[in-house]
């Protein structure tokens, strides 16, 4: 991948991730996870993207679905403190 491309890579990943933020806010679930899928096919270890999807699946209360998401997310990082702490309290261990 030359430099020119890698570069546009990133941009598109930062403003997907933009975007998915700004739907799920708006409570837009379906049009952020959309967003967020872009962001994963673009770099499949981005741990924020899983993250951001497992929040919207514990605001939908699919609860096994956000406990795959936030898995996924500890297994590229496993220092992301804030998934640590949300995925501890849906299988609910204390702090």
């Amino acid at each position: 991948m030359s430099k020119e491309n890698l570069k546009t890579n990133v941009s598109l990943e930062a403003t997907y991730m933009e975007l998915g933020k700004f739907y799920f806010l708006n409570n837009k679930y379906d049009a952020a996870i959309l967003e967020f899928n872009k962001v994963l096919e673009i770099n499949a270890a981005n741990a924020e993207a899983y993250y951001n999807i497992g929040l919207i699946k514990e605001s939908s209360n699919l609860l096994d679905e956000a406990k795959e998401m936030y898995s996924k997310a500890l297994s590229i990082n496993s220092e992301y403190k804030i998934v640590k702490e949300r995925l501890d309290k849906l299988i609910g261990i204390k702090a």
